[in-house]
């Protein structure tokens, strides 16, 4: 099994719930034999929170499983458990044979499945200009402040390790928090999500914490993380520090932390005018979509600095991705069927390209199943509709849009959940299908009763 069958199988058949992306590069390289340290080395993140996450994951997995599960005991444990999902996939195999297509062959070794973030250094990396030299420049500026936008599995994570590895180049310090990662707890209050940004920040950065030295209440937790930062984090670094705040949508449901540390976040920015200290701290933020919390203007770090919306790949960029993968039949003509079908999806077109490098199966034959249970994207489009049919206001919104050729016009909350997940554009007011694929399938299966 390749790693994103044993990732898929571990979310459906054990955890019952998706991996985060720091769990995913855990899982996927504990099961290609990767130490710690290799994981933090190619993916951006510190070897520490790698090492908490797996931590949790194996205390998760021995729990559901009723035995002990540690790295290195993973992969034999799992093998007993994962037999019968190979046995699933022989009978797929055996179904696509019967009608008339090639048998699947072992993938090349040189050409890894699509799963998760790209390495700073992976060739299936493809530009997307000016988006990468904005961000360059940006994180390179004093007091430098740069907005990520794009759904789910659009390549942020990948440009952010791309960026990280920019700032290690030019001698700058990094630290990476991921929002997802976030215990709930955590979200008690803001001064508990405060100590905890401060404290992750510093294992980030390798400075101890001396949170009771910085801290006090009588002065307010805004105040407290402000005189944290300003001595214990940037006046101890005498290197400029770029800190990536990736998925920030996760703070809307937690209204008031949000209202209190996004403005915090925009005040450290500006004073960046007039304090050289504060020069010194870079900031870049990924979100999934538009961030709706009730802020005022000039409170709001998301009309301030640089934005990139990160949208799908281009004709052009299709053809070179392919090259990347070694093919080189895909001319203009098939990447504009690629773009039609799939919306120039980064996921989706890797996805698409493995299968034609590592399966004897034809361009057409892959069209025609794509937006079926048994393409190759079913286990994706699977994932979307069991969270639609979780969420029956959202299953509505979506049959609605793939029901009518010119688009919707929704409520602003409905279109952020949708978009969030990468399943619509939208169009002005109007919400489209983010691509003919989701078209075909949802409006296939949201209208079975």
């Amino acid at each position: 099994m390749d790693p994103e069958e044993v990732l898929l199988s571990i979310e459906n058949r054990f955890l019952k719930r998706k991996l985060n992306p720091a769990e995913r590069i855990v899982l996927g390289q504990t099961w290609n034999k990767q130490t710690y340290e290799q994981m933090a080395r190619h993916s951006g993140y510190g070897d520490a929170h790698l090492k908490d996450t797996g931590y949790k994951l194996w205390r998760e997995i021995s729990q559901v499983l009723g035995q002990r599960v540690t790295k290195k005991s993973l992969l034999f444990v799992l093998k007993e458990h994962l037999r019968q999902a190979a046995a699933e996939t022989d009978n797929a195999t055996n179904v696509w044979q019967s009608k008339g297509v090639a048998p699947v062959e072992p993938p090349l070794a040189q050409v890894p499945y699509p799963s998760g973030p790209l390495s700073p250094d992976s060739p299936l990396y493809v530009d997307r200009p000016p988006n990468e030299d904005i961000a360059r420049r940006e994180i390179q500026r004093p007091g430098g402040f740069l907005r990520i936008k794009a759904p789910r599995k659009m390549g942020k994570t990948s440009l952010v390790f791309r960026l990280m590895q920019t700032a290690q180049v030019q001698e700058y310090k990094t630290a990476h928090l991921d929002l997802q990662t976030i215990d709930e707890a955590i979200f008690v209050n803001t001064e508990t999500f405060l100590k905890w940004f401060c404290l992750r920040v510093s294992q980030e950065l390798g400075i101890a914490p001396e949170l009771d030295k910085y801290w006090d209440s009588s002065m307010g937790y805004k105040v407290s993380s402000e005189l944290y930062f300003q001595e214990c984090i940037l006046g101890q670094s005498h290197r400029p520090i770029v800190l990536f705040i990736s998925a920030a949508e996760e703070l809307i449901q937690h209204s008031q932390i949000a209202q209190d540390f996004f403005p915090l976040l925009r005040y450290w920015h500006e004073k960046a005018r007039w304090s050289p200290i504060w020069q010194t701290l870079r900031v870049v933020i990924t979100h999934a979509t538009e961030v709706y919390v009730p802020l005022k203007i000039h409170q709001s770090p998301f009309n301030v600095g640089q934005a990139i919306k990160l949208s799908g790949f281009t004709v052009a960029q299709v053809a070179k991705l392919a090259t990347h993968y070694g093919l080189k039949t895909v001319d203009s003509i098939l990447a504009q069927k690629i773009i039609e079908m799939l919306g120039g999806h980064p996921y989706l077109v890797n996805v698409f390209l493995y299968h034609l490098v590592t399966k004897s199966t034809q361009p057409d034959v892959l069209f025609e199943a794509a937006a079926t249970p048994s393409g190759i994207y079913g286990a994706h489009l699977r994932d979307y509709l069991a969270i639609l049919k979780q969420a029956p206001d959202l299953a509505q919104a979506m049959h609605q849009i793939v029901s009518n050729p010119t688009g919707v016009e929704l409520d602003a909350v409905t279109m952020y959940r949708l978009e969030s997940l990468g399943l619509i554009q939208i169009s002005g007011y109007r919400a489209m299908p983010g691509c003919e694929v989701y078209r075909l399938y949802f409006q296939k299966q949201l209208s079975l009763k």
